[in-house]
């Protein structure tokens, strides 16, 4: 097996682990690039059966509302893609995995460009509960101000849909970003040391600290550690709910949404 099908061995199967959430960053090759060159190929192979914007043809259906008839997950498109629909028009194409990936990722962010036009809240009135419950504490949105302890928001709205933006804020441990994972550490001297994980090798663990400083841990140092794999963000269901939550998801969806629609067209 060589290494690059190792790795896409590798990808499919975090796929299959996150396919209920569906998102194009759950899955291999889905920077802004690769949705360009999803787009791409999407137009050369694809668009004359489910039309030039993905909306569907005299053949095919459309394919930018995010419910798709034969699976929704990453694993299920690209079975689809990759193998056909027997007893329909659509065949399989032979095409790399790298291919794949990105006519997924341009698909994904159709479905999240369109999702977040339909947010049925009020983003203005959402800005507002964003301030009210002290989100730019940890999260930042483009204004130029807010923390960095949590992801920047400034472009949710391209990346995420109105579900898994509305499971975030509930249940932020439904899935939680390597890329916060964070560390518990107790040196062998006796002082507890905690962060954010940034990187981990065999021999140190580099963090960044609550209040913002790197720090590299040598393993040899540490009495003990632990990867803590749960969100540092509190639940906010029993603070949030009603017409303020779909406010304030309508207002995160705004964030970005626009612009990944109008770089589709």
């Amino acid at each position: 097996m060589t290494r690059f099908s190792y790795l896409l061995f590798l990808f499919s199967s975090a796929a299959m682990v996150h396919a209920q959430h569906g998102s194009i960053a759950d899955a291999p090759f889905s920077t802004p690039r690769d949705v360009a060159a999803g787009r791409q190929s999407f137009r050369s192979q694809c668009a004359a059966c489910h039309g030039l914007d993905a909306s569907g043809g005299t053949v095919a259906p459309s394919l930018v509302s995010g419910t798709f008839k034969h699976g929704g997950s990453d694993e299920a498109l690209f079975t689809v893609i990759t193998k056909g629909v027997p007893g329909t028009a659509m065949t399989g194409f032979a095409l790399d995995g790298r291919e794949v990936w990105q006519l997924i990722a341009f698909l994904r962010s159709m479905n999240v460009a369109r999702s977040a036009a339909k947010a049925p809240g009020d983003a203005g009135k959402g800005a507002q509960v964003y301030q009210t419950n002290g989100c730019a504490r940890c999260h930042t949105n483009g204004s130029g101000s807010g923390g960095f302890s949590g992801p920047d928001l400034s472009e949710i709205g391209s990346r995420r849909t109105l579900a898994q933006i509305e499971q975030a804020i509930v249940d932020p441990n439904a899935y939680v970003d390597p890329a916060y994972w964070s560390v518990k550490a107790e040196m062998n001297s006796g002082q507890t040391v905690n962060g954010i994980r940034m990187n981990e090798d065999m021999d140190s663990i580099q963090i960044r600290e609550p209040g913002g400083r790197l720090r590299t841990l040598m393993k040899a140092d540490l009495a003990r550690f632990e990867i803590v794999r749960t969100s540092p963000m509190p639940s906010f269901r029993e603070k949030i709910s009603g017409a303020d939550l779909q406010n304030l998801v309508a207002y995160l969806a705004s964030l970005g949404g626009s612009t990944a629609e109008a770089e589709n067209k």
